[in-house]
């Protein structure tokens, strides 16, 4: 086991409150599925651990424990890491191993559902344990492996406030390239790239506010939400919860399905609501954007509340935009539109239009101005109203199916399978990629009853696939 040598003392690493904010407590889970030799443990198991902690010895911040501390002025959470040779007996990475009875051939045909996965893999939660528990705060970052007999499974896990899935997505490969080294005799050490985490928030959240942002349309909708008259129920867990987390996790558990769409009905999408060629080119992602939105729109809208707004989110990095290429923790970029349900009964085509002109389009001052929002404890409670329950019309879409998630090879070929946990947020949907062959896989947090409409609407189900 490798330990990270070059710690000061004392080190604390500051992040910005956004990121800290006790409502986003969570940890990113990453799962993989290879199938292999059934042997391969007795050559491979050692190799892989030692590359893990190998790996994770240059990033010292994932060697540390999450404080959070209230900030009287604000009324906000703050969260530093801090991180010292005393603490790796109590937040040492974990590294865990089972030999499960499950096949992966039997999982690779499950149709992606987690309930068939084995039942170690799904030991960490994704929702983190305040740090006023009794006992200590997870590890920032856990593994575990289960050994089947024609192959391996694996999840890692990293508190969402130290990385995303991109950061997530480099410690993976940078993981696999060392254990292929080990396994080939190779012993030259390997060329680690920079976690993608700026780990001066402080720093950089004083440079991104250096100037008071224009207040856009969003903030001053939020700042209309009456609290008196809002939903009580959240979608992420507070500190006033008095639910355990694992309570918590398996409630919102329940309302995520999983989807697919196939190669083939991206094709068929893009031949039949592309406009014409005088106009300028959509791509494909983009409409399938403007058919959820839709679709979703008009299944959770009432006739009774034909005005009713409906949100589409579309989360991007804020590498871009603070001209900082190494800080992608979870301060995103929201692309925020807002229709009404009678809008909403146009074209699909139209609306792809729509999105396309505005896509991208956000500009600094905007998303600067929804993370100072978040500053405020007042405006943060009517944000959750607003899109953290389950009466919100509102559609996020975390779009990470570029990941290199097949390209992760441990020295056996690339994954069968590969996933994350779903974000337990009502409207949620993580986009993946469906396999090496392309196509889309989508974990989607929504009403069993939004799910039945869809199900049963002829313009979604045309393209879009319900596994379960």
């Amino acid at each position: 086991m490798v330990i990270p040598a070059a710690i000061p003392e004392n080190a604390v690493y500051e992040l910005t409150p956004v990121d800290g904010n006790p409502s986003s407590r969570a940890n990113l889970q990453f799962v993989l599925f290879y199938k292999t030799d059934g042997n391969k443990r007795s050559t491979a198991s050692q190799s892989m651990r030692d590359a893990y902690y190998q790996v994770l010895s240059h990033y010292p911040i994932l060697y540390g424990q999450l404080e959070r501390k209230v900030d009287e002025q604000l009324g906000n959470t703050k969260v530093q890491v801090s991180v010292s040779k005393e603490m790796h007996a109590t937040c040492m990475p974990s590294y865990t191993e089972f030999d499960v009875k499950e096949l992966v051939s039997n999982i690779q045909e499950a149709n992606y559902n987690w309930a068939t996965w084995p039942q170690p893999l799904l030991s960490i939660c994704p929702v983190r344990r305040p740090s006023t528990d009794e006992k200590p705060d997870d590890p920032l970052a856990q593994c575990v492996v289960t050994w089947h007999a024609d192959g391996m499974g694996l999840l890692i896990s990293v508190d969402h406030s130290i990385a995303d899935g991109v950061g997530i997505d480099i410690l993976l490969n940078q993981w696999a390239g060392a254990t292929r080294a080990a396994l080939s005799s190779n012993n030259t050490e390997p060329n680690m790239l920079e976690l993608p985490v700026d780990y001066d928030h402080a720093s950089l959240y004083k440079e991104l506010c250096h100037e008071e942002p224009q207040k856009d349309w969003f903030v001053e909708y939020v700042d209309s939400v009456d609290l008196a008259q809002a939903p009580t129920e959240i979608g992420a867990i507070m500190d006033s919860d008095t639910r355990s987390p694992a309570s918590v996790e398996l409630a919102l558990r329940a309302h995520v399905h999983s989807l697919r769409i196939l190669p083939s009905a991206l094709h068929k999408l893009y031949a039949e609501m592309h406009p014409s060629a005088t106009t300028r080119h959509i791509p494909v992602i983009r409409l399938v954007y403007a058919l959820m939105w839709q679709c979703f729109a008009d299944a959770t809208s009432l006739d009774a509340q034909p005005n009713a707004s409906c949100f589409l989110n579309v989360i991007h990095s804020a590498r871009k935009l603070v001209n900082r290429p190494h800080y992608i923790g979870n301060a995103v970029c929201p692309v925020y539109m807002r229709q009404t349900a009678a809008q909403l009964h146009t074209s699909t085509r139209q609306l792809a239009q729509t999105i396309g002109n505005n896509m991208h389009a956000v500009s600094g001052p905007h998303w600067l101005a929804t993370l100072l929002m978040l500053q405020d404890s007042e405006r943060y409670k009517k944000f959750l109203t607003v899109f953290a329950n389950p009466r919100a019309k509102q559609l996020t879409v975390s779009n990470i199916s570029r990941l290199r998630f097949f390209s992760v090879d441990f020295g056996w070929g690339a994954p069968v399978h590969a996933t994350v946990y779903p974000m337990l947020i009502p409207g949620f949907a993580t986009w993946l990629p469906l396999g090496a062959s392309g196509g889309l896989h989508i974990l989607w947090n929504m009403p069993d009853s939004v799910a039945e409409r869809l199900k049963n609407d002829p313009r979604f189900t045309r393209y879009v696939e319900f596994l379960f």
